[in-house]
């Protein structure tokens, strides 16, 4: 029941994914309700802004009126300027001011950020990185996403768009990226690369896959099960993020890296190779009290990061 007159305020997080949009109302940490997913696939802009527009009244029909509204979007977001220059894996949002249109139509300021950045700065403010300073926030899954929070403040970087450590290089002869970033990491470690990978590997070895699609998730039910191909793979896959890691932490020496997204679900078959890998490339002198940890917000740790930002924003 939501308590219409508490002193903390609320605000709507809008987690917005390739296939489905959650919105919530949210209060500091807490998800006081949650509105009906839906998907923005085969769907205008244009259409989805008045889907979005909808739920937003939906979740505020108990408070006295609207909440500041935060929605973070996977692709090139202007944050400054409320436009949405471009999304991964959805079409049909090409320069759209959603900030203009939204905050016209509501009536309250409504932001707008890449959706790594809003997960990292959930994290830093409630989760994993609370309490400090600098802190790497990485979400494995798909692709790979990050987002820095530098001197306890987001940063965004010239273009607004720094923390994308996954088309950094870990091999300058490499796999090719989208971009053409030779070695791209997220070439390696995104979820259909990992099950690319193991298919080859279980063939290689002459062992029956576990699944036709091998995703992450199988191989850590195998890896659990003792099977060496999928335990060998979980230990390149974290050599290889911890070597992306490490440049990024001679570069930042930050105080913690936070790993969310599916793939980080594989928890001890991954961290500790990660971490081993950071340390072999990296001087004690920054790498003693660096912690890797995995994110503690889960699915909703964007929806929480854009309420927040919405109201930081205002504040």
């Amino acid at each position: 029941m939501i308590n219409a007159n508490s002193h903390l305020p609320y605000a709507v997080g809008v987690d917005f994914g390739g296939t489905s949009i959650k919105p919530a109302l949210v209060q500091c940490a807490q998800i006081i309700k949650r509105g009906v997913p839906f998907d923005p696939q085969n769907h205008t802009a244009a259409e989805t802004l008045l889907k979005m527009e909808a739920s937003i009244r939906e979740l505020c029909v108990d408070l006295p009126g609207l909440v500041p509204v935060g929605i973070g979007l996977p692709g090139f977001v202007d944050s400054l300027h409320g436009i949405v220059h471009g999304l991964s894996n959805v079409v049909g949002w090409d320069e759209v001011p959603v900030s203009k249109i939204l905050s016209e139509r509501l009536k309250v300021p409504v932001i707008l950020e890449n959706d790594a950045n809003a997960m990292a700065y959930g994290e830093w403010l409630y989760g994993a990185a609370a309490n400090t300073q600098h802190a790497i926030c990485v979400t494995l899954g798909t692709g790979v996403g990050g987002a820095l929070i530098l001197d306890g403040k987001l940063f965004r970087g010239a273009q607004l768009a720094a923390g994308e450590l996954g088309h950094t290089s870990i091999d300058f002869n490499g796999v090719s990226g989208p971009y053409g970033n030779l070695g791209c990491l997220e070439m390696y470690v995104g979820n259909h690369h990992i099950s690319a990978r193991a298919l080859a590997a279980y063939a290689a070895a002459g062992v029956a896959a576990p699944t036709p699609e091998c995703t992450p998730l199988d191989l850590c039910v195998a890896a659990h099960a003792g099977c060496k191909v999928a335990l060998d793979l979980w230990a390149i896959i974290g050599n290889e993020l911890g070597a992306a890691f490490a440049n990024i932490v001679w570069i930042l020496n930050p105080d913690v890296i936070v790993l969310g997204g599916g793939v980080a679900k594989a928890g001890d078959l991954l961290f500790p190779h990660i971490e081993r890998s950071i340390k072999s490339r990296t001087s004690s002198v920054i790498n003693a009290k660096l912690r890797i940890v995995p994110a503690t917000l889960g699915n909703d740790a964007g929806a929480i990061g854009c309420a927040a930002l919405a109201l930081a924003a205002g504040s």
